[in-house]
């Protein structure tokens, strides 16, 4: 039996392994927390290729006469000049061509020093249309026949042609998946080389698409809409948070 000057010391020893022990559970639970809490964030990207479904072509003429009647009766001989070129010669379909209505405004005198007398030099009349075609090459045949029509001395104008994919909506869809895929291998990939394992997703950041000219590297915070080219490439990417455990 111990005595009682030994008691104190086997009591201080218990209690200090006692101590220690607890120590140990404590720093093994804040390990664990520490770790629990560890993210690994990566970006995902899919590009795919595709070809535009819609192409839109408009013109316009703009001429001016001295008069307003003058000017639209000269409008109207231009205007109809370019419908025969569209429907008959052309033969683009009578529903694939959207008028414009008709705008007005006038020029003001002005005298060599600058300054406007305030008297009216000419009334200018302006008539705009567009066509619009699932066909995107018979767009850009259209778009390259226009030459024809400034060759007649019409007042003719015409913006270049443009080329849009219609089913985005759909297409989004498949390439956030592929996206997502492709940051969760980057995930695993990086998570395998430390030594830890990947755990369950903590927060998804979409990013924009970016919808370019084939090959191109063009990008842009806004996403980017390329409606240039018939041939594009279209790019997901978006940001992924990962629990390491």
């Amino acid at each position: 039996m111990p005595t009682p000057s030994f008691v104190p010391l086997v009591t201080a020893a218990i209690v200090s392994l006692g101590f220690v022990g607890s120590a140990g559970i404590v720093a093994h639970s804040i390990g664990q927390l520490r770790q629990a809490d560890q993210t690994i964030q990566v970006t995902g990207s899919a590009r795919k290729s595709i070809r535009a479904d819609l192409g839109m072509w408009r013109g316009s003429i703009s001429l001016k006469a001295a008069t307003q009647k003058e000017a639209n009766q000269q409008l109207q001989i231009q205007k109809a000049t370019v419908l025969k070129f569209l429907k008959e010669e052309q033969k683009v379909p009578a529903e694939a061509i959207s008028e414009g209505n008709l705008s007005t405004g006038t020029q003001m005198e002005v005298l060599a020093n600058g300054q406007e007398t305030g008297n009216i030099k000419a009334h200018i009349m302006t008539w705009s249309f567009e066509v619009r075609l699932k066909d995107v090459d018979a767009i850009t045949r259209l778009a390259q026949s226009s030459g024809e029509l400034i060759a007649r001395n019409l007042a003719f104008s015409a913006s270049p042609p443009e080329y849009l994919y219609t089913k985005l909506n759909e297409l989004r869809i498949e390439m956030l998946a592929q996206a997502t895929q492709d940051a969760r291998t980057r995930a695993e990939s990086i998570t395998r080389s430390a030594g830890s394992k990947l755990g369950p997703v903590r927060s998804v950041r979409t990013g924009v698409f970016q919808i370019t000219r084939p090959e191109s590297t063009e990008v842009s915070d806004y996403g980017m809409y390329d409606t240039s080219s018939i041939e594009k490439d279209i790019t997901a990417v978006l940001s992924l948070t990962f629990g390491v455990l």
